[in-house]
């Protein structure tokens, strides 16, 4: 019987079930699946054995414990080896880009300086080294390219306003798929670092979850249920959340989060007090690290405010966690307990240790980026497979295409 609408609604809802168990409980027998999704066994048989033809899944047979009794129920989990996603982040000053397998694992990534000039001519040279660093992982599928940024988002047009850049309505999605052969998904580079923490951090844990990021912006994103809210044209803001301070913000009020935590802030203090002899964040650290009492007390009452602004987001959403991200955090990791302890002072709700710092490090970037086309290829994996080009189908590649599903290797040619 040919598929009906319907029919294929039904069995890509299904693979999608079995995909989201496996990932988040895995690896599991084929009967283990069935009791969490409550599919039928024959269905769970059928969904393995499409996800492991489409390469998605395998078998672990050396699994299962040496001396079962009765028939054995060989473990199925996802494979790592053989797909994998790009991801993309535009920042004012750098660009990001890397490579993530199924388990959101950082197989490669790489820095350049945003070049000047127009958007097109931008997107051209980032499609021009993305190519080349692909290129090197000849063996790998990619699904498609995760594009962040900061800026206002259109994610459902690809469409990327970034007043810093100077770019207006660009879009970035399409103009970067043109150039690669990829399918592209853009996002807010907020969203899109706490969709790395939904799908690889401490999302599968709770069902409610902030994540809070502070650099040169600063912005949030709150999930349920592993959902991220996204507002009527994306996400809301909190760079007007009053804090308190003196310092004046570009809208006329002062106390404004943004304007109060944000590293030039912090940097242009320091050089009024004769700390630095330039507004560099890295030179304020630094003096800090070598024991300058009033660069110190800088990093400090940003940390302060950074975590008193936690608090009352806290109180006003009542998350089961909040993840920290973003340099104004974690470099230096030392101010840290600051922002705990204002944290702490502020909230009024019970419980004050359900606050983390993100895992991700210094990857978190480039793996927040990979996510987007993740998150699309969990949630529709036979669509997007099915939208995923073959090496020879890319621009500026000549390779032979691979069967559908390719060799699996989890190392790049040439890699140690």
């Amino acid at each position: 019987m040919p598929d009906t609408p319907r029919r294929t609604g039904v069995r890509a809802a299904n693979a999608a079930a079995v995909l989201a168990v496996i990932r988040r409980d895995g690896p599991l027998s084929r009967a283990a699946i069935g009791e969490r999704t409550g599919l039928s066994m024959p269905t769970v048989s059928r969904q393995v054995g499409v996800l492991i033809e489409l390469g998605l899944l395998r078998e672990f047979p050396e699994l299962v414990p040496v001396g079962a009794i009765g028939r054995p129920r060989v473990p199925i989990h996802l494979d790592d080896t053989t797909f994998a996603a790009c991801g993309v982040h535009i920042g004012v000053s750098t660009i990001t880009y890397g490579l993530a397998d199924l388990r959101g694992t950082l197989l490669d990534s790489e820095e350049i300086p945003t070049p000047p000039g127009g958007p097109e001519d931008v997107v051209a040279h980032i499609a021009g080294k993305v190519r080349a660093f692909l290129r090197r992982w000849p063996r790998r599928r990619v699904v498609g390219i995760g594009l962040a940024s900061g800026g206002l988002v259109d994610a459902e047009h690809g469409l990327l306003d970034h007043d810093r850049l100077g770019w207006h309505r660009v879009p970035a999605a399409d103009l970067l798929r043109r150039a690669t052969g990829y399918p592209v998904h853009l996002d807010g580079h907020v969203a899109a670092m706490a969709n790395a923490e939904l799908l690889f951090g401490w999302g599968p844990r709770v069902s409610s979850l902030l994540y809070f990021y502070a650099r040169e912006v600063v912005g949030i994103a709150f999930s349920i249920d592993g959902v991220l809210h996204r507002g009527p044209g994306g996400g809301g803001s909190i760079a007007h959340l009053p804090i308190g301070g003196d310092v004046r913000c570009p809208c006329g009020a002062t106390g404004c989060l943004e304007a109060t935590v944000a590293d030039r802030t912090v940097a242009d203090r320091a050089l009024a007090a004769g700390v630095v002899d330039e507004p560099d964040i890295r030179l304020v650290r630094a003096a800090a690290t070598a024991g300058d009492p009033t660069a110190s007390g800088l990093l400090a009452d940003r940390a302060a405010a950074l975590g008193r602004a936690v608090g009352l987001l806290r109180d006003a959403l009542n998350p089961d966690r909040v993840v920290l991200g973003g340099q104004a955090i974690t470099d230096p990791a030392e101010r840290l307990p600051d922002l705990l302890r204002a944290f702490a002072a502020t909230t009024t709700l019970p419980g004050t240790d359900i606050v983390s710092v993100t895992r991700f490090g210094p990857t978190l970037q480039a793996t927040a980026a990979c996510t987007g086309l993740l998150n699309r290829l969990f949630d529709h994996p036979l669509d997007l497979l099915d939208q995923a080009p073959r090496p020879d189908q890319v621009a500026g590649t000549h390779q032979p295409a691979h069967p559908r599903t390719p060799p699996r290797t989890a190392d790049p040619v040439g890699a140690p």
